[in-house]
């Protein structure tokens, strides 16, 4: 005569886990739950990390749009030249690079009256910035697409160069003749001189 197999039974007494108890006794159920737990964690996971990507698209938008005191200012001193139209890219950068972007221009363009061209067409190039583009204008200078690609550009460049501690007129005549040596030195103290008188103008604006 066969044995009958004694079915291990649970008894949920103080002795046993709660959740270790309700596992044996109701699997299916159980695991339902853990897994509506597992959904509901992740869609709150995403939901707060979808808040914060939408807090930084705010943040990186508002810092894209012109700073108003920058932009005034800017303005200002760029009243009745061509540069005057750059003045809302100009007020998206933080101020001493817009100082070093407006008081390199003044030296090297008078703020848009000499400027290189291509085939008759400005190059919106105020600074005589010479990097190598599929468009160049006259006497090897870049030729950029738009005012505001200019100022991109040049903001660019000028942010880099800060980085590296060229953060004065003085440093940044490297700007006008690279390692100024030699002959490449003459001018260059008359060019930290006009220089400086700009950006500290630009600066003592804040």
């Amino acid at each position: 005569m066969k044995k009958n197999k004694k079915q291990k039974t649970f008894i949920c007494d103080s002795k046993e886990k709660f959740i270790s108890c309700y596992r044996h006794k109701h699997p299916l159920l159980f695991f339902a739950i853990i897994f509506n737990i597992f959904v509901i964690t992740v869609i709150l996971t995403i939901s707060a990390i979808n808040k914060d990507l939408d807090l930084l698209n705010a943040k990186r938008i508002l810092f894209n749009q012109p700073n108003p005191a920058i932009l005034a200012d800017s303005e200002e001193i760029l009243e009745g030249y061509p540069m005057l139209e750059m003045a809302p890219y100009i007020a998206k950068e933080n101020r001493e690079v817009a100082a070093f972007i407006i008081a390199i221009a003044k030296k090297e363009s008078a703020w848009g009256k000499r400027t290189p061209k291509l085939n008759g067409e400005e190059c919106y190039n105020y600074w005589g910035f010479r990097k190598k583009r599929e468009r160049m204008g006259s006497g090897g200078h870049t030729c950029f697409d738009s005012p505001e690609d200019a100022v991109r550009t040049i903001a660019m460049r000028i942010d880099d160069l800060i980085d590296k501690g060229y953060d004065t007129p003085s440093k940044m005549v490297i700007w006008k003749c690279g390692s100024c040596n030699g002959a490449a030195r003459i001018g260059s103290q008359k060019w930290i001189e006009d220089v400086d008188h700009y950006y500290q103008q630009m600066i003592n604006l804040e």
